[in-house]
């Protein structure tokens, strides 16, 4: 037969259990909400993954462009086109005779900003032996 104590301690057991029951499921519930959360998150952090790797990819392509564009201009500058004449002045070893004329006052070469005069020359050699800079610093 049973008695009262049994039923009691059955009915105990059936609380434990239902507020076990609660308790898992409430933490199942909060596991799923955490999930959902997370699996955002990896799709947000791919996506930004995609676009640093497409970043990544055209600062690589625009750096080659960057650098074709530089070998070409060294290209050019190390390998300058020769004259049609096949003579290069310059490189053939030739010497070349140019034709020299004095200069008219009128003619001066350097704009007026380059030109000093014989009181400005006077007084920059007098500066130059006041403060000492009579020599140059080659280095």
């Amino acid at each position: 037969m049973v008695n009262l104590e049994q039923i009691k301690l059955l009915e105990s057991k059936i609380s434990r259990a239902i507020s076990f029951v609660s308790q898992i499921t409430e933490e199942n519930a909060r596991l799923k909400k955490r999930n959902e959360e997370l699996e955002e998150t990896v799709t947000a952090l791919r996506e930004e993954t995609t676009k640093v790797e497409e970043g990544i990819v055209s600062a690589l392509g625009k750096l080659n462009q960057f650098e074709d564009t530089i070998e070409r201009s060294l290209s050019a500058v190390k390998a300058p086109p020769k004259p049609a004449n096949g003579v290069s002045g310059i490189n053939s070893g030739e010497r070349i005779e140019l034709p020299m004329r004095p200069l008219a006052p009128s003619d001066s070469a350097l704009p007026s900003a380059y030109t000093v005069d014989e009181e400005e020359m006077e007084e920059i050699i007098k500066e130059t032996e006041d403060s000492g800079e009579a020599e140059l610093d080659i280095f």
